[in-house]
C-alpha cells in the first residue's frame, strides 16, 4: 500500500517536470539583449554598467532547485522506510 503511494508521488513529480522545464523562464531577462553585443562592440559603444549594489540575474531559479531537492529528499526517505519494512 505504501509502495503504491510512493510510486504515485513519483509519477506526479515526473508528470510536472516537463511543465516546469518547458515553462520558459526569465533567464534572458537579466541580460537585456545580449544578442546586440557584437553591434555595440563594433560601434565602440561603452558597456552598460550595473547599478551600484546589485548583481546581474543569472537565470538560476532557486525556488525550483529547492523544490527539486526537497522532493528528492522526501523520495529518498520514503524509499528507505519502505525498504526497511520489507527487510
Amino acid at each position: 500500500m505504501k509502495l503504491r503511494f510512493i510510486l504515485c508521488v513519483v509519477c506526479v513529480v515526473l508528470a510536472w517536470a516537463p511543465a516546469a522545464l518547458g515553462a520558459g523562464g526569465s533567464a534572458g531577462d537579466g541580460y537585456g539583449g545580449a544578442g546586440n553585443v557584437q553591434n555595440e562592440v563594433s560601434q565602440g559603444a561603452a558597456p552598460a554598467s550595473a547599478s551600484a549594489g546589485s548583481l546581474p540575474f543569472t537565470g538560476l531559479d532557486l525556488a525550483l532547485l529547492v523544490a527539486g531537492g526537497a522532493g528528492l529528499l522526501v523520495l529518498g526517505v520514503s524509499l528507505r522506510r519502505a525498504a526497511a519494512k520489507r527487510g
